[in-house]
């Protein structure tokens, strides 16, 4: 008896951003949850503003990144910006974390804080 193939669901437009960003810089994107993929063995995060004047940063997945040495490919339009994770840090401080829907904590970085305006 000949097996059907799997109908695969085609990839969400935020999950082929990310991809697509990740290949770019040369590292291989992660099938799972967390952060996004690996660049020469360390943890990368993508993060996109489309409408929106900031990016939210994880809890969860922010901790993953600094204890991995990790950066963030933060996205607005064409532009791509590479940020380390403890610069990051920096940017969001030490305050209370936002808290929604009974299980993500998350803190916001302003678009203007990645993209210097000149």
């Amino acid at each position: 008896m000949k097996r059907k193939p799997i109908k695969r669901r085609p990839l969400s437009w935020h999950t082929r951003h990310e991809k697509e960003a990740i290949k770019k810089v040369g590292g291989k994107p992660l099938k799972k949850y967390g952060y996004d993929g690996k660049v020469r063995g360390r943890p990368v995060e993508v993060r996109e503003a489309r409408k929106d004047k900031r990016f939210q940063i994880n809890r969860k997945t922010h901790r993953a990144m600094i204890r991995g040495k990790g950066t963030y490919i933060f996205k607005k339009g064409r532009k791509t910006v590479k940020v380390p994770a403890k610069k990051v840090s920096k940017m969001i401080g030490s305050g209370k974390w936002f808290y929604d829907r009974g299980i993500n904590y998350h803190k916001f970085v302003k678009v203007d804080q990645i993209f210097k305006r000149k």
